[in-house]
């Protein structure tokens, strides 16, 4: 199905995106300085930045970029996409899985367990590799990976 290609943001929601991702997960915001940031009615994609943007805007287009954030509420929750190519950057609000950990989030989607964290979407990695994204709650980590990235661990 096709449809029109998304907006760029304008510069003030784009420094606020930036923010939050520095904020949230201590993304410089230099890393993203040669992209566009490009909005739908609630997703965001992340997008080369080229001088053909406006000739491609007239473009029918499935997708287009990286989809990086989803609007969730009033939240911007990060793509396991995204957190897999970028995820190495990012400073804080990460958590490591050992196998048991893993082994669970795999049975129930949820684990049982207190971390000296904020409440709010975390990076999930395992030893060598960012998984994708979860939701740390007080006392409660879910995750939202992807059904293969869970059958390969």
């Amino acid at each position: 199905m096709q449809g029109k290609f998304p907006k760029k943001v304008n510069e003030e929601e784009k420094k606020e995106i930036f923010k939050y991702l520095e904020d949230r997960f201590g993304f410089s915001p230099s890393l993203f300085e040669d992209y566009e940031v490009l909005k739908g009615v609630s997703n965001f994609w992340l997008f080369p930045k080229t001088l053909y943007l406006e000739i491609l805007t007239s473009l029918e287009v499935q997708t287009v970029g990286l989809l990086f954030l989803r609007k969730v509420s009033s939240y911007l929750k990060p793509t396991s996409a995204f957190l897999q190519r970028f995820g190495n950057f990012a400073t804080k609000n990460i958590v490591s899985l050992n196998f048991q950990l893993i082994e669970e989030l795999k049975k129930k989607k949820k684990v049982e367990i207190n971390l000296d964290l904020n409440p709010g979407y975390v990076i999930l990695k395992d030893e060598k590799w960012v998984l994708g994204c979860g939701l740390y709650l007080p006392g409660r980590l879910f995750a939202y990976l992807e059904e293969k990235i869970l059958r390969n661990l």
